[in-house]
């Protein structure tokens, strides 16, 4: 990602956000590869995920791009291809492409959306709202 973009969600789910993140990002790609950012553990299946811990996933659109992304690095030919999770204490970071592909705008709009949607207050607070 030459001259990538970061976007801040500001959001207090904590690790929950960055499963929302992962679970989101395979929806979009079928044959995601997820990658831990800090240990460069490959992720197992979602379902033997171990979020705690956890800080920062690289999310790549499929095996060959994995591949690609180790050997070539921040080829702008691989644009499109990765999202890179950052999780702190206030925010989720999706790191992208300073001009993102359509698709990826897409997915991160719909991912800040459902961050700030109040999925966990009560039925009353949010017709209250």
């Amino acid at each position: 990602m030459i001259g990538g973009r970061d976007i801040i969600i500001p959001t207090a789910r904590g690790i929950d956000a960055l499963d929302l993140a992962v679970r989101a990002i395979r929806r979009l790609w079928r044959n995601v590869v997820l990658e831990d950012a800090q240990t460069g553990e490959v992720l197992p299946s979602y379902a033997e995920i171990a979020f705690a811990g956890r800080q920062e996933i690289l999310a790549f659109r499929d095996a060959q791009a994995a591949r690609l992304w180790e050997t070539l690095g921040a080829d702008p030919s691989l644009d499109g291809t990765l999202v890179h999770f950052l999780l702190s204490d206030s925010a989720l970071t999706v790191a992208v492409e300073a001009s993102p592909t359509p698709e990826i705008e897409d997915f991160v709009f719909g991912l800040r959306r459902s961050l700030n949607q109040d999925l966990f207050a009560p039925p009353a607070a949010n017709e209250a709202a």
